[in-house]
């Protein structure tokens, strides 16, 4: 039974959200106050000391430095590998030569900018810089360090949309938030059903809910039931009624996972985000990787090249830098007309949905895959550019890591697919047989957590623990 209007809820989701983050700022400048140097490249936290490298412009026309780590073992080597990594913010540190001692080395001063990781490996990282004033202050630092910095740009990115789904009063992004958390109804298309022998009867009925909503579907999945399967099947079969869909996920891990599957299945699949954070199946199919191996690239390249070095010079008028200028947003525009072009599925994080690159593009469908790992705050960034929405997980999983126990308690990991399940039951279709585990196993979670709905497929239905032992 629904208490609040929309707009109350969503703005408490709001609330909540301020206290996750105002609490992780203050962990995070706790942290960075009162743990020493030392212990902060212990814990994986930091590269101290440090020194420069070669600064150059990537392929993205970004401007990155490389830096190296003096003196660092094989231990800390280890311990830092799952920390530092491509897509994180940094920032960087220098040690005043006198004043009160801390840790190694005198009092830190951290310089205002935040820079972010494009590539790390063993003890080179390369750091891409806001600009080149950035290496300009580094040079003339002391004894230079660098560590993980507050993840902002993804909170501002979620606040950006709670707004923007909050104050919208027409259209269908208030229509989506009215169906999701009002009780404005679901609607549906009336063809008949598809068939699809080679999946489950819940399966297939799964696939058909997709096909005929018009708003929202939620393909409610509990481990072993063949969620993935599904969802790519769904997919496959939107894509030819559809020219091209969004899929994303709350972590790259689960992005690249999704995609993997449905380049399997014959899809042709556009990922977007850093390169260096995907799997190596998938670099292949990166905007960068396309980007590079575009037959215009060699040429953009050069007059990109062209145009740093007049700007660096200064010679040459305003008419050729402006004709250059001209000539090389006509070729960044061909080149992503193509890349863009040949993709039926675009892929990424929800928080890199909002990128740059897909600015201004809409999408009939989204298809959100574990959905139940993610806060609805993240879900709405991409829920912006799509006219319905597909949810995939199970919500009686684990749900969102929230830090904040004021936040936690206030319901902050209380997901959107949750919401929608409780809702718009009828827009939920729960895949019921599994094939993971035997009737005995079974027994608990499913009487527990899904009402004793599921049912083990015949080849698992009485399978033995020594089942399993092929030793011979």
């Amino acid at each position: 039974m629904m208490t609040e209007n929309p707009i109350t809820t969503l703005t408490k989701q709001r609330e909540l959200l301020q206290k996750e983050y105002a609490y992780e700022k203050e962990e995070f400048q706790r942290l960075t106050e009162a743990t020493g140097i030392e212990s902060k490249v212990r814990r994986g936290l930091a590269w101290y000391p440090l020194t420069l490298g070669r600064s150059y412009h990537n392929s993205l026309d970004q401007f990155v430095v490389e830096i190296r780590r003096v003196g660092a073992t094989e231990e800390n080597r280890e311990e830092d590998a799952s920390l530092f990594e491509p897509g994180k913010p940094v920032c960087f540190f220098s040690e005043d030569a006198s004043g009160e001692r801390q840790g190694t080395g005198g009092l830190l001063h951290y310089y205002k900018f935040v820079a972010q990781v494009s590539f790390v490996e063993d003890n080179l990282m390369v750091i891409a810089l806001p600009d080149a004033d950035a290496l300009l202050q580094l040079q003339s630092g002391h004894r230079l360090g660098v560590q993980l910095y507050l993840d902002e740009q993804t909170y501002r990115l979620m606040f950006e949309a709670l707004d923007e789904v909050i104050n919208a009063r027409t259209g269908r992004l208030a229509e989506l938030r009215d169906i999701f958390h009002g009780t404005l109804p679901t609607s549906k298309f009336s063809f008949d059903a598809v068939r699809f022998p080679w999946l489950n009867t819940s399966q297939q009925a799964a696939v058909n809910e997709v096909l005929w909503a018009k708003d929202v579907a939620v393909v409610h999945g509990p481990p072993g039931t063949g969620k993935t399967t599904t969802l790519v099947e769904a997919i496959y079969e939107v894509l030819h009624r559809e020219n091209q869909v969004l899929v994303c996920a709350q972590s790259n891990m689960a992005v690249d996972w999704i995609a993997e599957k449905l380049v399997d299945r014959g899809v042709s699949v556009l990922r977007i985000g850093n390169p260096t954070r995907v799997t190596d199946k998938m670099l292949g199919y990166t905007y960068e990787r396309r980007f590079e191996s575009h037959p215009l690239y060699s040429d953009l390249w050069a007059v990109r090249r062209s145009i740093r070095e007049l700007y660096q010079s200064r010679s040459g008028n305003k008419e050729n830098r402006s004709q250059k200028i001209a000539r090389l947003k006509e070729m960044e525009f061909t080149i992503n007309q193509d890349i863009f072009g040949d993709a039926k599925v675009i892929a990424c994080t929800l928080a890199g949905s909002a990128s740059h690159l897909l600015t201004g593009m809409k999408f009939g469908t989204l298809f959100i895959d574990e959905a139940a790992q993610a806060l609805e705050a993240a879900c709405w960034i991409a829920i912006r550019k799509a006219h319905r929405v597909v949810l995939a997980g199970d919500h009686r999983q684990l749900p969102p890591t929230i830090k904040c126990p004021e936040a936690l308690h206030g319901g902050l990991d209380r997901t959107l697919m949750q919401a929608i399940v409780e809702n718009k039951p009828k827009a939920v279709s729960l895949l019921c047989v599994q094939y993971r585990m035997c009737d005995t196993i079974m027994q608990f979670p499913n009487q527990e957590f899904y009402g004793g709905r599921l049912e083990s497929a015949p080849e698992v239905k009485y399978r033995g623990i020594l089942d399993w032992d092929e030793s011979g």
